[in-house]
């Protein structure tokens, strides 16, 4: 009796894996993309920030402060707004920097933090992304994603590398 339920099991257990299988390998999608124009928010990158250039073999420094991009909500929007700083080339930067740390915060035009934390979130290499969420009300337009400090540190000097050792960064705004 005990053989029979035994073999029962495994029969049952390989036809529904095989089934299962078989969905995996054969299962499609089709996902349909549509581009919309924010009525909510407008990003613009704040061309006056300059990040470190010519930096080469072990050398360690400092990010200079600025600003990197302006958010202006629009001037009727009522909602609240998520403001996300991604870093976009961490499998570039990681063949080169030893760490990148930035500092960055989110504040108003007269230069007060300005999302629900008020606090500098770190921006690096095994963190690629910060969030800012944004009351509606507060602070003064127009908005700032803004790097506060920050350090890093090269690896020794690499030939033959791709891509870019610049720092990529994207400014992302969404409705809460």
């Amino acid at each position: 009796m005990k053989k029979f339920i035994l073999i029962a099991i495994v029969a049952v257990l390989a036809l529904t894996g095989g089934a299962f299988a078989y969905t995996f390998t054969t299962a499609t999608t089709t996902i349909g993309v549509t581009a919309i124009q924010s009525d909510f928010a407008e990003v613009s990158v704040n061309g006056s920030y300059s990040p470190p250039t010519n930096v080469f073999g072990k050398f360690t420094g400092t990010w200079p402060t600025g600003t990197l991009f302006d958010v202006d909500p629009h001037w009727d929007y009522t909602g609240d707004l998520v403001v996300k700083v991604y870093l976009v080339n961490t499998g570039d930067l990681i063949q080169r920097y030893h760490h990148l740390n930035m500092a960055l915060e989110f504040q108003d035009s007269t230069g007060t933090a300005s999302d629900n934390q008020a606090e500098a979130q770190v921006l690096n290499l095994s963190n690629a992304e910060v969030t800012f969420d944004w009351v509606n009300g507060t602070g003064t337009p127009p908005y700032y994603v803004e790097v506060t400090g920050g350090g890093y540190r090269l690896h020794g000097w690499r030939t033959g590398l791709g891509g870019s050792a610049s720092p990529q960064i994207w400014c992302e705004v969404v409705q809460r």
